[in-house]
């Protein structure tokens, strides 16, 4: 199976430190994802809950680093008109490549300006005594935006760009993205909207055709990613 993200730093999952790792700080924070549109000049929200922890690790082969796990999935929007979009959680960078976003974009949204390899005892403590409702930060840049041609078939998906929202769906512009710090539970619905997601037998249900495309830079988002990719590290 081929991996969603392919630039991982000094990121990594709880799950997958060498042994003789030490984790010897933690925080958690639970967050909602809310997108804002205006449809004929009227606002509508949507939401997701994610929840992102960090570790401080020590001892690594790569000396002291951190180490992340995300929870979640793609925030699903319903409009009005029958349509939808999908905010996935990694970012589609000029490169071709797809990377990790939630985990640094939370960090940034907090204040909080050390890397995940940084991260101070100050730091865990921001992160732990996080509240309220705030806009996204995260350099200026987005998660990937997505919609389907029809959401039966997985290989219709397609990325938009939110800056030019209403070439693909008229009369609705994109307002922006906040985090809210929330004890609600992890989001889990999307499984029952595209059927697809809950495929036991393989995880590849997007087309592959290497002749065609010989640069990730030049591959439709279908030719990128797998059913993987709809979730946070954590929920896979």
């Amino acid at each position: 199976m081929q991996s969603l993200i392919t630039r991982r730093a000094l990121l990594t999952s709880f799950a997958t430190l060498p042994l003789a790792a030490c984790v010897s700080e933690t925080a958690r924070v639970r967050y909602k994802v809310i997108a804002t549109v205006e449809v004929n000049n009227q606002p509508m929200e949507a939401s997701t809950v994610m929840e992102v922890g960090y570790g401080r690790v020590k001892h690594s082969l790569v000396g002291t680093g951190g180490a992340t796990k995300l929870y979640g999935e793609a925030l699903l929007f319903d409009l009005p008109n029958g349509r939808s979009f999908y905010i996935m959680p990694f970012e589609h960078e000029k490169s071709g490549e797809l990377s990790q976003i939630w985990e640094t974009a939370v960090l940034q949204t907090l204040g909080v300006k050390s890397s995940v390899g940084g991260l101070t005892d100050t730091d865990f403590s921001k992160i732990k005594g996080a509240s309220g409702r705030m806009p996204f930060r995260y350099f200026g840049r987005l998660p990937t935006f997505a919609s389907f041609g029809d959401e039966t078939v997985p290989g219709s998906i397609f990325e938009f760009d939110p800056t030019k929202f209403n070439q693909v769906f008229p009369k609705v512009s994109f307002k922006g993205l906040e985090i809210e710090i929330t004890g609600e539970p992890v989001t889990d619905k999307i499984r029952n909207r595209l059927l697809w997601l809950n495929n036991s037998n393989t995880t590849q249900v997007f087309p592959r055709d290497p002749r065609k495309y010989t640069a990730d830079r030049q591959k439709p988002l279908a030719y990128l990613i797998n059913i993987t990719s709809f979730y946070g590290n954590g929920s896979r």
